[in-house]
């Protein structure tokens, strides 16, 4: 972008690590290991009474641990979304998660120790501990639904080859799928995004078409195998989060997470209830703007106005860019940010999905939506 002009770029991984195998990898796994192991001398000084600015040390500490360990799993998740039948990508990502859980129960004696303190002498530390404040006071919001370091340790454990492979064996199913579709007279094979971008389509067919085709269709065929998933992710995360740790609903776990208090939630639901005659009304005016008697799931997304115009994503991005740039000052600078990462996901996707169909995690979208419900587990801290 140093003309001032949008280009895609192919989504380059190398700012994270510069290759997946070779004396890089195994210098930045050395100096995790020895980073890890010097936290855990830690151990020993915890103590109520400790000294504020050593307290602040053990924090930069920690955070450096933790930097160390996310690059290495990020590089490999970004990796196998690129492809996810990729058997090289798919060994790295198991060899990261099993190196990166390993660091989590090593250290995980640090955020147990300090959910335990009295709250005179948590404040005390906070106070002086900056930037970090936020976080401590996070990790303490857990405090009700810890359990002990060994519980806390097999749940870590059990979930890289349980769950978590679970969900990874979810995405390489799902994304082996293709879609067909007829659209203007000519029958394509596409991926999942670029068949859901025809739910906006003007012909009412296409749009029904869509949905048939996803869920009547290539979903229906594997529903058995992708239930079964779904059922076992759903009591997982119950046993854990409802049986184990004692949240009170499903809700209360993700709102814990977004540190959202329940009370803020059940007013937005309740305000919804109350107004769901506004919804109502608007697809009843949808429904009579699109000449259509009664507006069906496929019309949800239906355009109201058609519209030839068709941009680029390079010139879309553009038309933003020169908007804000308009404004100058610090939104100008994020915005071009911003838009220089998406090139590169965005690329991504666009490029891996001509090349083949089963390219670009299209995700655990069943999971998904559970974690839109509040169904999801909550990452012990």
């Amino acid at each position: 972008m140093d003309n001032g002009k949008f280009e895609l770029a192919r989504w380059n991984l190398k700012d994270l690590l510069p290759a997946h195998a070779g004396p890089e990898l195994e210098r930045n796994l050395s100096e995790l290991e020895q980073k890890v192991g010097a936290f855990e001398a830690l151990r020993s000084k915890l103590d109520p009474a400790l000294d504020v600015e050593e307290f602040y040390e053990m924090l930069e500490q920690y955070e450096d641990v933790y930097t160390r360990a996310v690059r290495l799993v990020a590089y490999a998740q970004l990796w196998f979304t690129e492809d996810t039948q990729a058997q090289e990508a798919l060994g790295f990502l198991g060899r990261m998660d099993q190196i990166t859980t390993d660091v989590q129960n090593r250290t995980l004696f640090f955020s147990l120790w300090w959910k335990s303190l009295e709250d005179d002498a948590a404040e005390r530390l906070v106070k002086a501990s900056g930037d970090y404040r936020y976080y401590l006071d996070s990790v303490r919001r857990f405090k009700p639904h810890t359990l002990s370091e060994a519980e806390e340790k097999v749940i870590n454990t059990k979930d890289v080859n349980g769950m978590n492979a679970m969900l990874t064996l979810y995405s390489m199913i799902t994304n082996k799928f293709s879609y067909a579709l007829e659209v203007d007279g000519e029958k394509k094979t596409m991926t999942r995004e670029e068949l859901m971008a025809h739910t906006r389509h003007r012909d009412p067919n296409v749009r029904a078409a869509v949905y048939q085709e996803l869920y009547d269709h290539v979903f229906k065929e594997h529903a058995n195998e992708l239930g079964q998933i779904y059922n076992y992710r759903v009591r997982d995360w119950y046993s854990e989060n409802i049986q184990l740790r004692h949240h009170s609903s499903p809700l209360s776990v993700r709102n814990l997470s977004n540190d959202i208090p329940d009370e803020a939630t059940d007013a937005l639901l309740e305000v919804c209830r109350a107004n769901v005659g506004h919804f109502q009304r608007y697809f009843q005016l949808k429904a009579r703007w699109l000449g259509m008697e009664k507006l069906r799931r496929y019309d949800v997304y239906a355009p109201v106005v058609e519209s030839d115009k068709r941009y680029e994503y390079a010139e879309a991005v553009d038309m933003v860019l020169q908007g804000v740039d308009s404004r100058r000052g610090e939104n100008s600078r994020l915005a071009h940010s911003t838009a220089e990462h998406l090139a590169e996901s965005v690329n991504a996707v666009d490029e891996l999905s001509r090349c083949a169909n089963e390219r670009t995690d299209r995700g655990a979208e069943a999971l998904r939506e559970a974690e839109r419900d509040g169904i999801e587990r909550l990452c012990p801290t």
